[in-house]
């Protein structure tokens, strides 16, 4: 620490003579005591700001600095199909394959899909060293179905989800072995008719929708009425201003939801809803936030003009729900 030495009485100021300190003996913090030091969380805030590539060339300056950054180097990491087959020549070592926390698949190949043993990923005994492995993002070449041919993967928690093919098929059935799944993002999917019950994935929490569609009679609250808290659907189709979707909007049947997020980035077709907003808001009791991104428009909301923003108002409250709109976000916030 920086130790003060008292060496005699400075100039008065306002007719009171004050101690006059010097710091001497200043120990510079070098960079690596600083990693090693920093709180846990901060710096997680810290390199989140930076790209992988960056924490790489980071690392790369020092062996203490390596050391410290290897964990969150490592707890998301990404492979292609042939190299994930080719367990036996892997380049890391066990220590490290604890070290991962997400692995994305970065091809997609229909036959590995069904063949792929996913469950083992998952499974503590049979993880191939993948210890804390606890997220999967795929790339499918179809349907989702190949899943429900795994047996139970209870260590999975977060399952991202995209397909390359157009009308494939997304199930809630097709996840039913990963048992303790709490968050789902899926991608472009044209999701299968299921029935809402309360033993599939029984501990998911959080939805994610992207450019997915439905049909009749299928409604988007059997993903669990009585399980999902926060739900986010992202749009670039006309499938937002459809007629399945306007009835979600006017009669939505969630029971435990807190936060949506509908987000419409389609420039060309405008989602109006002037009447739906309060409707949304008084059939969901739980409600505490709303966002409104995109091409969405509400009259209310819109009115609300330059002198509101200035004003630091970046948000509205209805019956204890926060709106957040369209407008009321930078562009940065809007991607």
């Amino acid at each position: 620490m920086s130790s003060l030495k008292r060496c005699g009485w400075g100039s008065d100021f306002d007719g009171i003579k004050l101690p006059k300190f010097e710091v001497s003996n200043v120990v510079s913090l070098s960079f690596e005591r600083f990693l090693d030091t920093i709180p846990h969380e901060v710096l997680i805030m810290l390199l989140d700001e930076t790209s992988n590539r960056d924490r790489i060339s980071l690392a790369s300056t020092s062996k203490a600095v390596r050391l410290v950054l290897r964990p969150y180097i490592f707890s998301r990491i990404k492979c292609p199909w042939e190299l994930l087959l080719d367990a036996e020549n892997w380049l890391l070592d066990t220590t490290t394959l604890s070290l991962v926390e997400s692995l994305r698949i970065s091809t997609s190949c229909s036959k590995n899909e069904w063949t792929y043993p996913f469950n083992e990923l998952f499974t503590a005994t049979k993880n191939r060293g993948f210890d804390n492995l606890r997220s999967l993002n795929l790339q499918s070449s179809g349907s989702t179905s190949f899943f429900k041919y795994c047996d139970v993967g209870a260590n999975l928690r977060k399952l991202v989800i995209n397909t390359t093919k157009e009308k494939s098929l997304f199930s809630l059935n097709h996840v039913r072995p990963f048992v303790n799944l709490e968050s789902l993002d899926v991608s472009n999917f044209q999701i299968d008719d299921f029935e809402d019950e309360p033993e599939l994935c029984p501990r998911l929490h959080n939805l994610k929708l992207t450019n997915c569609t439905w049909e009749y009679p299928f409604v988007i609250e059997n993903f669990g009425r009585n399980k999902i808290v926060t739900l986010s659907l992202h749009y670039s189709n006309s499938f937002i201003i459809s007629e399945r979707f306007r009835v979600f909007l006017s009669q939505p049947g969630f029971n435990r939801l807190e936060s949506m997020e509908i987000t419409n980035t389609e420039r060309n077709l405008k989602l109006t809803i002037s009447l739906e907003i309060m409707k949304l808001i008084k059939a969901i009791p739980t409600l505490r936030i709303l966002k409104l991104k995109g091409n969405i428009y509400n009259e209310t909301l819109n009115n609300f003009t330059k002198i509101d923003f200035d004003n630091c108002m970046n948000y509205l409250a209805f019956d204890n729900v926060k709106v957040f709109y369209s407008s009321f976000f930078t562009e940065e916030q809007e991607s």
